[in-house]
């Protein structure tokens, strides 16, 4: 019987993994990283250009002489601190009060039996057939006969409701035995107690993936809070670059005012990088 010699075996895997198919996936890859964070670095790099280098008809892939004074100078131009303000309350509101929300449905639509659950869980699931723009004009007649136009009411309260949070949240309880529900109720626990310190603590990482895709659909958002906030004092950070250009027209300040608006959201996302791949990986391996 032929055997196969463990030196034979290490060259068998250092063959198979220098591949040319494996080579090519790598170069692939590479290719991908490069086109995702070029824009990235060129929007850092030109708010630190000058114009003259930034319309070279050499392009430049780093500056002469790197100038950070298009920051400085597009507070001074810009409320940027008051756009800024006014997103960190929206969004920071709106990921709360909606993760809130999304997981209390979620918990009652999995561990909870009432009359017409599956009726109103299909309907709920059926709203993210409604396009949204459909639902601007009925809002905005609501919410301006109600006053809250200008306000933070007033730009908050759509995004507070997600189906795709209930359903994210639904599935997740699901996978919680409810056995752990009647245990708790039986030792004496409210519904209430029970959903706060047994199954929230449990679903940290569906609670980390949906409150990162709230926040960045709420710090990104643009037409609604541009229809009901048009006020200067009460536009959003994204509202606010929609209309930079009327008071700041130099291309290195605009990619400045940029930057600002991307650092919170590449923050949170490194805070709660984590458990959202905990989130999006649950139930991927088969115990």
């Amino acid at each position: 019987m032929a055997t196969i010699s463990p030196t034979s075996d290490r060259a068998g895997e250092r063959k198979r993994g220098f591949s040319p198919t494996r080579l090519l996936l790598y170069a692939l890859l590479v290719l991908v990283t490069f086109i995702t964070l070029f824009p990235f670095y060129w929007m850092v790099v030109g708010s630190l250009m000058r114009p003259v280098d930034l319309f070279s008809p050499v392009p430049r892939l780093w500056p002469t002489q790197p100038d950070p004074a298009s920051y400085t100078r597009i507070f001074s131009l810009v409320p940027m601190t008051r756009f800024f303000v006014n997103s960190v309350v929206v969004s920071v509101t709106t990921t709360v009060v909606a993760v809130l929300i999304s997981s209390a449905a979620g918990y009652t639509f999995a561990q909870l039996q009432f009359v017409g659950k599956r009726f109103w869980f299909a309907v709920t699931l059926a709203t993210l057939m409604v396009p949204y723009q459909s639902r601007i004009i009925p809002l905005f007649t609501m919410f301006n006969n109600y006053g809250l136009e200008n306000t933070y009411i007033g730009i908050i309260l759509p995004g507070l409701g997600s189906a795709l949070g209930v359903f994210l949240m639904t599935q997740f309880f699901r996978t919680i035995p409810p056995e752990l529900r009647e245990a708790s109720i039986m030792d004496g626990a409210s519904e209430l107690r029970v959903f706060l310190q047994i199954y929230l603590p449990l679903a940290r990482p569906a609670v980390a993936t949906l409150a990162l895709f709230v926040f960045l659909q709420s710090w990104d958002d643009l037409l609604w809070p541009m229809i009901i906030a048009p006020k200067p004092e009460m536009r959003t950070l994204q509202v606010g670059l929609a209309f930079i250009r009327q008071q700041a027209p130099a291309a290195n300040q605009v990619m400045a005012a940029i930057v600002v608006s991307v650092i919170p959201v590449v923050i949170v996302f490194l805070l709660a990088q984590r458990q959202f791949i905990s989130g999006i990986t649950a139930g991927a391996v088969k115990e």
